[in-house]
């Protein structure tokens, strides 16, 4: 029998992990990159650690906190030849984590909720790793590396992990539902040229968990997260004037959707001014298709509504430039609520 499936090694591999999470989260500014050269070397061995005990889900959770830990807390603060080995570190470890989980099938309540904490936990990892772009409070480095491996290498890697694995029982679970929203509006954000390149299955599965965070879920701030990402996606197509990408098409639904959703009165009135600023974003995007959609939606009104529902239509963007602008989107969504206001009275939607 191997030595480290003997319960005592394992119990002293849980006790080490989770010291090593305490002295991370105990660790000041002043004391970091001491901290880190000390403990690099067992960073990088947690790859060979989750290979070894992948079956063993505590320790699997412990080895993703601490990397966890060190993103959120203490990342900030890494020189660039530091912050590119944790990137390398962590890229390993997902990678580890995939191989592991090829083939892998348990439809028992206890491996799902295994799987929504480990996932979870990837989540946070990979968000904490995108904030270095936000906050970066490292100081210069004599001996500055060229960027083999970026954030944006790991968590598009990590993207690629993670989308087979979301299905739609574990967005039900509310915390990680969020925060697969959170993340992928985060990534959208900081690499919308990355988002529009992705490959296209990849794509169509981001477009799936979005038509699912916005007709199924029911969760206010998932909606309002699906909208961002669709806004900033669609502003980044606009402004450079994207159409040879899968996911271009992709996208051209939402328009039916959200004109549906709104004219419906299915959207809670608190998300309307940023389901309006999507809206607009996507008139922007394909306003053939927006302008086929209204003459579908004129014809089924009853004759005598038909001119005063066109003139409306008409006033929405007459006086809005379709360019996606921040400033436009905020005239066109004061144009939304007075079109509201005076197409509600009599407007009919099957």
């Amino acid at each position: 029998k191997n030595i480290y499936m003997e319960d005592s090694c394992r119990s002293a591999v849980i006790n080490l992990l989770e010291s090593l999470i305490g002295v991370v989260q105990g660790c000041h500014v002043s004391t970091v990159h001491q901290l880190f050269g000390w403990m690099r070397p067992t960073v990088s061995s947690m790859v060979n650690m989750l290979a070894l005990y992948h079956n063993y889900n505590q320790i699997v959770e412990l080895i993703l906190e601490l990397y966890c830990e060190i993103a959120k807390r203490i990342l900030c603060y890494f020189t660039p030849s530091e912050s590119k080995l944790f990137y390398e570190a962590s890229l390993a470890l997902i990678k580890t984590y995939a191989d592991h989980q090829v083939g892998r099938r348990s439809y028992s309540k206890e491996a799902e909720e295994e799987q929504y904490r480990d996932i979870l936990l990837f989540m946070e990892l990979l968000t904490n790793l995108l904030s270095k772009d936000f906050v970066d409070l490292s100081p210069p480095d004599s001996q500055e590396p060229e960027d083999t491996v970026t954030a944006a290498d790991v968590c598009l890697y990590g993207l690629n992990i993670i989308m087979p694995l979301m299905s739609e029982e574990l967005l039900k679970f509310p915390s990680l539902c969020l925060q697969y929203f959170k993340f992928i509006t985060f990534l959208c954000e900081i690499f919308p040229e990355k988002v529009a390149n992705l490959e296209q299955n990849l794509q169509q599965s981001l477009v799936s968990s979005l038509q699912l965070g916005l007709t199924s879920l029911g969760v206010d701030p998932v909606f309002s997260l699906c909208c961002d990402f669709i806004q900033v996606l669609g502003c980044y197509m606009v402004r450079n004037n994207i159409r040879d990408t899968p996911i271009y098409e992709q996208l051209r639904s939402f328009l039916k959707l959200f004109l549906d959703l709104i004219l419906s009165q299915q959207i809670n009135s608190d998300l309307i001014p940023n389901s309006s600023a999507t809206l607009y974003v996507l008139i922007c995007l394909y306003q053939d298709t927006y302008q086929q959609l209204v003459q579908i939606i004129v014809q089924n009104q009853e004759e005598c509504n038909r001119q005063r529902l066109m003139e409306a239509f008409t006033n929405l963007t007459s006086n809005t430039p379709l360019t996606a602008d921040r400033t436009n989107r905020i005239r066109f969504r004061d144009a939304f609520d007075k079109f509201i206001v005076n197409v509600r009275g009599f407007l009919f939607v099957k």
